[in-house]
């Protein structure tokens, strides 16, 4: 049995030996694993980097520029020259298109704006439109300031051709050239309108102007009868009296409204033009069927209407009695003839009975 033994430990000795060696040799690797010394470190892995999509730019396209459109040239002024005849009959040249005109009359500066025109000065008595009187003033209509005229460089100067043709030679020497207007009658009026025009290139406006004029003229006149007289008195400041002959400016209105007028055969006198004196006298002896006065004094001067009856014999003019004196004003029957000729017209023939 020992022996049986025997055999038996020495058949396995062997192989319990080699098992025995394995597992401590195991052991010792795992202690030296779990100790951190002499550990191997595997190699590290070469990461190969992965390429990063650069991103699309879209291009901005280049922006064109936009050519800029071509100017058009400023039209270049067609030269100025002109060769008219003006209302005292003067040729006169104008070399200048006018920038810088100058009016020394009522009648011109009135026809000058109705005409599509401006100025940059005027006379005293200039206050209508209602934009000329901020101009500079240049003396009044019968005593115009030279010196104030001439430093306005003008480069066109209007004058009235009755009252002011005594002041063209001094005005020639101031280098501008001067042209006379002239409001008589209507036909003055709207050729005096339509010759402006033409200096300052404004020809439509002013045929336009003169068109409707004689148009308010023509309607005012409409259904008037004939047989009427009228006497048209002014009195000056020594009490004189005076009445308006067919060639005066309230004369002309009177003769368009068909009334005779008995003091067309007096001689001309007084500074009144188409004016002729008269006596209290000879009125009486007219007696006219309308007497009209104007009172060329500002209020509160006496309106010559108001002062007339007191005549001795006055009172027994028909005027008078039937109530057919009346006054008129003075500014568009005296002092301002022209374009507001058409009003004039209107007024005085609703005084008389014709349409208002």
């Amino acid at each position: 049995m020992t022996n049986l033994k025997n055999i038996a430990w020495n058949r396995m000795a062997p192989a319990s030996f080699f098992l025995m060696l394995a597992m401590v040799t195991a052991i010792v690797a795992c202690s030296t694993t779990d100790s951190g010394e002499d550990r191997t470190v595997p190699p590290t892995a070469t990461m190969t980097p992965r390429d990063t999509p650069v991103p699309t730019v879209t291009p901005v396209p280049t922006p064109i520029p936009t050519p800029e459109p071509a100017s058009t040239p400023e039209p270049t002024p067609e030269p100025y020259s002109l060769e008219i005849v003006d209302m005292l009959g003067r040729t006169v040249e104008i070399k200048t298109r006018p920038a810088r005109i100058v009016s020394i009359s009522p009648t011109s500066t009135e026809m000058l704006y109705v005409a599509g025109g401006t100025a940059v000065a005027r006379d005293s008595s200039s206050t209508f439109p209602a934009e000329v009187v901020d101009l500079p003033e240049l003396g009044g209509a019968y005593s115009p300031s030279f010196e104030a005229i001439a430093a306005q460089r003008a480069d066109l100067i209007l004058i009235e051709a009755l009252t002011q043709g005594r002041f063209l030679e001094p005005l020639s020497q101031l280098g501008a050239p001067v042209v006379a207007v002239r409001a008589t009658s209507l036909d003055d009026v709207t050729m005096g309108i339509k010759l402006i025009g033409q200096i300052i290139e404004s020809t439509e406006t002013a045929e336009q102007a003169a068109e409707e004029i004689s148009s308010r003229v023509t309607s005012s006149v409409e259904g008037l009868s004939e047989g009427k007289s009228v006497l048209i008195l002014v009195s000056d400041a020594d009490r004189n009296l005076y009445a308006a002959k067919p060639q005066s400016y309230p004369g002309a209105i009177a003769s368009m409204l068909k009334l005779s007028n008995p003091a067309a055969e007096l001689p001309d006198s007084g500074t009144f033009p188409g004016f002729a004196g008269i006596s209290a006298e000879q009125i009486l002896t007219m007696d006219p069927d309308f007497v009209f006065a104007i009172t060329p004094a500002p209020e509160p001067a006496p309106r010559l209407s108001a002062v007339l009856p007191r005549i001795p014999g006055f009172s027994n003019l028909q005027a008078v009695t039937s109530g057919q004196m009346h006054e008129i004003d003075h500014v568009i029957f005296l002092r301002n003839p022209g374009p507001r000729i058409a009003v004039a017209v209107e007024a005085m023939a609703e005084l008389v009975g014709g349409s208002p």
